[in-house]
């Protein structure tokens, strides 16, 4: 009876060992202060484009990308010029309520000159992006 309880405690202490080191071996990545974010358009461009985070909150790598991504998507449509459009840079920027995305980009006029826009994306920290300011 006694050898059954330590092996089951023994069993116990194991199992607990092994649940906490899967739990820190998840590790969250934060979000740098300034990082490259690859993005892929459908034609297959691929872009890798600098991105300055000045955001006053601690959010988590993949929730910045997943805002990124929408952001693009979002500035890609509303240019309404898909193989002209070329990403420069995001600066990320605190804001009261949400926080602001700046996208620099170029893309070609009618006549074939690049002109430089600016966009605007409100998100939250969760990478929920919002209006375009």
């Amino acid at each position: 009876m006694m050898e059954n309880s330590i092996k089951f405690c023994a069993l116990f202490v194991l199992g607990f060992l092994i649940n906490t080191s899967l739990l820190y071996s998840q590790e969250v990545i934060m979000a740098p202060k300034n990082f490259i974010f690859s993005w892929h358009k459908a034609n297959g461009d691929q872009y890798d484009i600098p991105v300055e985070n000045n955001l006053d909150v601690q959010i988590e790598q993949q929730r910045v990308n997943r805002a990124l991504m929408q952001i693009l998507l979002k500035s890609i449509i509303k240019s309404r010029d898909f193989e002209g459009f070329d990403p420069l840079q995001v600066t990320l920027l605190p804001d009261e309520k949400y926080q602001i995305a700046i996208i620099e980009f170029s893309k070609l006029d009618n006549i074939g000159e690049t002109q430089k826009f600016t966009y605007y994306f409100t998100f939250d920290t969760f990478g929920n992006v919002f209006n375009q300011l």
